[in-house]
Parts: structure tokens; sequence; C-alpha cells
């Protein structure tokens, strides 16, 4: 499209030809959808010199008129990019790449051992051995159950229960040994350091943000960065009558999730804390919900966390 919003061509390019084709074009501003293959492309695009856009599909899906097809979709995005409010999420690094990689790992590895956990405790129930939630209970009595002759279970179950176990401590060091490298490829990184000084941020929200964010300049203020996460609440209004909803979920909801956890945690210590967020967490407890109470303070946290990341200074708990 030119300035004035024409198109001045629309043909389907081959995915061998498509660096080749936009090599002879002068730079310009290429807009695509936000998927798993949209970084690597945009790295790659950037090197031939033009500015890339990722744009969520979320807002160009609206813009897509007549049938579902390639060609009405390029003129949808090319479209929504042109919008007032439309908000673009940046090219990820390699260094993001790696971080996310590897947080992901760890996510799925995580589910695996819930899940393995979760069975190992079920099959054992139905051999009238009962053990309390926690994988720190199964990590811990399952061994003296095996070795304990008296115990209702069969040869058979004996084998499984222990093959269960070793799938269980198998999850445990590969998570260890994750974690290990994902720290690090931090460990020197100063925004990482940075990061650990916000109340409530340990090393996995840290690392979690960088490869998220990246440069916070890219956000206009905290409140931006806050809504990209989707911690902000939604809006229904309409003439006079405005109502406020529940937070917007939308963005990473991984990071989502680490700081609502982070917040848990500040909220659960604030309590012989005499500093100003530990007495305004305090005021807020007394007249609303905890759970509310939570997602204000995660809310809070990333306006704090685009503040360090913005101005390149560590926070201060008693400048706030």
């Amino acid at each position: 499209m030119d300035d004035d919003q024409k198109i001045v061509f629309n043909k389907k390019i081959s995915r061998k030809k498509l660096l080749h084709t936009l090599s002879q074009l002068e730079p310009t501003t290429v807009i695509m959808e936000a998927c798993y293959t949209s970084h690597p492309w945009g790295r790659a695009i950037q090197a031939l010199g033009h500015t890339v856009k990722l744009i969520p599909p979320y807002q160009v899906k609206p813009f897509v008129v007549g049938n579902k097809n390639d060609h009405n979709d390029a003129i949808a995005i090319a479209e929504a990019s042109r919008r007032p409010k439309a908000s673009f999420v940046p090219v990820k690094s390699l260094e993001q790449q790696d971080l996310q990689s590897l947080q992901r790992i760890r996510e799925r590895m995580m589910k695996h051992r819930t899940a393995t956990g979760n069975q190992l405790r079920g099959l054992l129930a139905e051999y009238s051995v009962v053990l309390p939630k926690g994988l720190r209970y199964l990590r811990a009595q399952v061994p003296l159950i095996l070795e304990d002759t008296e115990q209702p279970l069969t040869v058979v179950a004996r084998d499984f229960i222990h093959r269960l176990y070793r799938e269980l401590v198998g999850h445990d060091k590969q998570i260890n040994e994750i974690e290990k490298e994902l720290f690090a490829l931090v460990e020197q990184n100063e925004d990482y350091q940075r990061l650990l000084t916000i109340p409530g941020v340990g090393p996995l929200i840290a690392t979690t943000l960088l490869s998220s964010v990246g440069d916070a300049n890219y956000f206009k203020n905290g409140r931006q960065m806050a809504a990209w996460i989707g911690l902000t609440p939604r809006q229904h209004a309409s003439g006079e009558n405005s109502r406020m909803l529940g937070i917007s979920k939308r963005g990473d909801r991984t990071l989502r999730k680490m700081l609502i956890h982070g917040a848990r945690t500040v909220l659960n210590w604030c309590g012989p804390k005499t500093d100003k967020l530990s007495l305004w967490l305090k005021a807020l407890s007394s007249r609303a919900h905890p759970c509310k109470v939570i997602v204000a303070l995660a809310n809070k946290l990333a306006r704090i966390a685009w503040a360090v990341l913005a101005s390149g200074k560590p926070h201060q708990a008693q400048a706030i």
C-alpha cells in the first residue's frame, strides 16, 4: 500500500522467494501478524533495512472482508496497521528467544511432573495407600512404601510405582538443569540484577520479563505495559453508563501468572513491614477481596518493572 492506502500490488510470493523479493524494494515498513515464526522472519527482514512491526491477530480479524484467503488477509493486515490505536509486538532477539524457549520447556516439564505425581498418588490410593497432596510427600514416602513389605502392594504394583517414581525424579532433575541454564544466561545481565530489587520478583519472574518485554522503551509508560500483559480491567461503557469488568487477560499468559504469584508472596509477608508499598497493601486489603488486592499489586509490580527497565536504575522501596 502507498501513503494514500491504495494497493500497489497484492500477489502471492513463495516462502523461498520472499526475502529476495523484499531485498529488491526500497526500505519500507513490513507488517506481519504476530505468530510463532514471525520473530525469525522479522529479524531476517530487518537485516534487509526494512522496519518490521508485528500486529496481534485479534486486531486484524475485524478487517477481513469477504472469504478467508491470503489476498484478503494481506489487505486486512495493512488496514489494521493504519488504525490510530493499533498496537504492535516488538521483534524478539535471539537472546530473548533462548530464554523463552527454555521457559516453555520448563513449563512443559512441570506439567508432566504434576501429571506423573497425580497418577502416582491416585494409583497408590487404589491399593489403600493414601498420601497427602504435594510432591514433597511423594518424594519422601514412596521409597519407604516400596521398602515396606507389609504394604498391601503386589509385585506388579511395586514395579509400576517404582517406574513412576523414577519418572518423577527424572522430571525434577531436568527442571533443575533447565533452571541452571536459564539463570546462567542472564546472570551477568544488568537489567536482570535490577529487576531482582523489586519486591516479589525473583529469578524466574525476572527472566520471564526479559524474554517477554525486552526493551521497555517500546512502551509509552508503565500502564501501557501492564495493559499489554493483560493486568488492566476491561471497560464496558455506553452513553453515561460505564462499568469496569475483570482484567483483560491479554498478552503473555506466563508473565501474567508469574507476576500474580509474586504479588501473592508480597501480600503474605507485608504484615510487619512499614514501607509505603506494604502500607498501601494493608489499607487496600481492609476494603477489597484478597484476589483483587493480589491482581492490583501485580499491576503495580508490572509498572515498577517498566520504570526499572526504562530508567536503568534499581528499585528503591523508600523512594516510592
